[in-house]
C-alpha cells in the first residue's frame, strides 16, 4: 500500500487503484453517491479499464450489513473527477491524487530496481553457500544443504521479514537484505579462508548478520 495525502493506493491487477471509500470523504460526498454514479457510468468508466467491484461486510447502527465499493484506476479516478463540480477540496483532491500516483510509480520504480540488484547479490550469495556446503561435506557433515535455507531464514529473522514475503517489500527492505546478503557472502569467503569449522562459519555469518540488522533497523536484534 502507498499512502499520500490521505489517499491510500493499493496494486490491483498490476496496477495502483483507489478505493471508492477513501475517494468519497475528499470529495465531499457520501459514498453511496461516489459509488451510484461510478454505476451509473460504468461503461465510460471500463474504457479506461475494468472497474474492479468488491463487497465488504461492514458495522452499522442497523447491525451488519453488505457494502459494495469499487478500486478505481489513475485513469478513473479522474474521470470520476471530471463528474465532481469544481469546489476547493475536490481541486486539492484532484493535486492529491496527482502527487499519490507519480509516488507510488516512483516508489515501484524503486522497488523494482533493487529487486533487480538484489537477484544479483543473491546469485553471489548462493554461490557462497554452496561453497560452504561443499566444504561442510567434505568435513563430514551429513545435512549441509539445509545451509541454503538456514541462512534464508536467519537473515529475514534477523532483519524483521516473514518467511515468503520478500516478493511484496518496498524497496528499502530490499536494500536491507542486499545489504545482509552481502554481509553473508563476505563472511562465507572469511571463514572458508580461514579453514574455520563448518559451524563456525555459520555462527559466522549470524553475528555479522545481526551486528548490521542492528544500525540498518536501528536497534539490537
Amino acid at each position: 500500500m502507498n499512502t499520500l495525502n490521505n489517499f491510500s493506493l493499493e496494486l490491483v491487477a498490476s496496477e495502483f487503484r483507489v478505493d471508492s471509500r477513501l475517494l468519497a470523504p475528499e470529495l465531499d460526498h457520501r459514498h453511496r453517491n461516489i459509488y451510484a454514479n461510478i454505476v451509473k457510468h460504468q461503461d465510460r468508466f471500463e474504457k479506461l479499464g475494468i472497474v474492479h467491484f468488491e463487497k465488504a461486510r461492514v458495522e452499522t447502527s442497523l447491525g451488519i450489513r453488505e457494502q459494495s465499493y469499487a478500486f478505481l484506476n489513475e485513469g478513473q479516478c479522474y474521470f470520476l473527477l471530471t463528474l465532481m463540480r469544481n469546489t476547493e477540496k475536490v481541486l486539492d483532491a484532484k493535486l492529491n491524487l496527482v502527487l499519490a500516483f507519480e509516488n507510488a510509480r516512483a516508489q515501484l520504480a524503486l522497488r523494482d530496481m533493487a529487486r533487480i540488484e538484489g537477484k544479483a547479490v543473491r546469485r553471489t550469495e548462493t554461490d557462497a553457500i554452496k561453497s560452504l556446503v561443499e566444504y561442510a561435506t567434505a568435513k563430514g557433515s551429513s545435512n549441509a544443504n539445509m545451509y541454503y535455507a538456514n541462512i534464508t531464514r536467519m537473515t529475514n529473522s534477523l532483519l524483521g521479514i516473514d518467511s515468503g514475503k520478500r516478493e511484496t517489500l518496498d524497496h528499502r527492505t530490499l536494500q536491507q537484505i542486499k545489504i545482509a546478503e552481502t554481509i553473508v557472502e563476505m563472511a562465507i569467503r572469511d571463514g572458508l579462508k580461514a579453514e574455520l569449522p563448518y559451524k563456525d562459519i555459520y555462527k559466522l555469518c549470524k553475528e555479522r548478520v545481526s551486528s548490521i540488522a542492528a544500525v540498518l533497523l536501528g536497534g539490537v536484534k
